[in-house]
């Protein structure tokens, strides 16, 4: 049987084959046991045997049920490992409620920590996005102040040009002070959640090996 360093090149599936079902040479070649095993090993349920039956019966093969499941619980198991856990919720993922009674509590848990950790960051991401928004369009706004101010110097303006302008000029200065107040709430903000998220660092690498080997 395999351990569990082929997690990896099992992984490889994940981003090809496993939201496929078997080829016509799978089928063919009926390593079932090899099949069951990445399907596990990808979080998948046990019924995605039904989806091969049905795309091998198409080419004249069956699935052998047996070796099918030798291999898909070997795979779940591993797909089951609490770093799993962590790596799935630390990258925003969603998990597979696949887990045998004697592994659940301990991927779950993993998987928690590490879904924590990723809305921690995607919370910093966002005030740091917002914050170049907001300092982008200050820096707009004071450019097209000294525009109108210009443009209300030329003589040739009539009585409504001058009061459009005068309007655009009175808006623009209101969303000037209001980027004024909002930029600085922010950053307050962002140095919170980063002290957030630091502490939170910190208390992951202080966690059990499981957690803390996780890239």
């Amino acid at each position: 049987m395999r351990s569990l360093a082929l997690v990896g090149l099992a992984a490889l599936f994940l981003g090809g084959c496993a939201g496929n079902s078997v080829s016509e040479s799978q089928c063919a070649v009926g390593d079932w046991e090899t099949i069951g095993y990445r399907d596990g090993v990808n979080g998948q349920r046990s019924t995605r045997l039904l989806a091969h039956q049905d795309a091998c019966m198409k080419h004249g093969f069956s699935p052998d049920r047996e070796e099918y499941m030798l291999g898909w619980e070997q795979g779940v198991r591993e797909y089951c490992d609490p770093n799993n856990g962590f790596h799935i919720g630390s990258r925003g993922g969603n998990h597979a409620n696949v887990c045998p009674s004697d592994l659940k509590a301990g991927f779950l848990t993993a998987y928690r920590d590490g879904k924590t950790l990723y809305d921690a960051r995607l919370a910093v991401a966002n005030l740091e996005w917002e914050i170049d928004q907001k300092t982008n369009r200050l820096a707009e706004v004071k450019s097209q102040i000294v525009s109108v101010a210009a443009a209300q110097l030329s003589t040739e303006l009539t009585a409504a040009d001058r009061i459009e302008l005068g309007d655009q000029l009175r808006r623009l200065y209101e969303e000037q002070e209001l980027l004024k107040d909002e930029i600085p709430e922010l950053e307050a903000r962002l140095a919170d959640k980063s002290r957030e998220l630091d502490a939170l660092n910190r208390a992951m690498a202080s966690l059990t090996p499981v957690v803390g080997s996780v890239p």
